[in-house]
């Protein structure tokens, strides 16, 4: 699992490094902006240490858009969670951060996208790591999704939607030559 973590990292990296020369567009061109997110997490494995019936939360975000075609964002996400069990009237904590890479598939305001985003999770007293694999839909400033978080200790369903401070930045400003 660390082997995989370490070769996104580096394909984050590379992507950063290749892609940030072809940031080229003129005064119009912002490919920094925020979001909030509000979802729910539906647990679909449980184990000793993770058995919960339902989770929800929100995350706030920076993502910084890496092409001028707006076609490829990495982000920065951390939030908080509440996951619930009902029948133990018990209820933790998860504290997630996680660094993702969304792919959009036009450059338009309404455009699907998937995501795969690696993270670390802070839940009661340890730290989990975890792979969420994302798909959606956004709208101008809007974006509604759905995904798969998995970790060691329990696999959950997650949907939210989201909301961007700033329009997703396109490719149809002029550029400077």
């Amino acid at each position: 699992m660390k082997k995989l973590y370490s070769f996104i990292i580096l394909l984050v990296f590379l992507s950063v490094y290749d892609m940030s020369a072809q940031n080229k567009q003129n005064k119009y061109y912002k490919p920094i902006r925020f979001s909030i997110d509000g979802f729910t997490k539906i647990p679909i494995t449980s184990s000793e240490n993770f058995d919960y019936n339902v989770g929800y939360g929100g995350n706030f975000g920076m993502v910084y858009t890496l092409n001028k075609i707006a076609s490829l964002e990495l982000s920065l996400k951390s939030g908080y969670t509440l996951l619930n069990n009902s029948k133990m009237k018990t209820s933790s904590a998860l504290i997630p951060v996680s660094v993702g890479v969304d792919f959009y598939f036009f450059d338009k305001d309404f455009s699907p996208f998937v995501g795969l985003h690696p993270g670390i999770n802070f839940i009661d007293n340890s730290i989990e790591t975890s792979i969420v694999g994302e798909i959606g839909a956004s709208y101008k400033q809007m974006k509604i999704y759905a995904g798969y978080e998995y970790m060691e200790i329990g696999s959950l369903i997650k949907i939210g939607f989201g909301y961007f401070f700033r329009q997703r930045p396109c490719g149809c400003f002029p550029f400077v030559e």
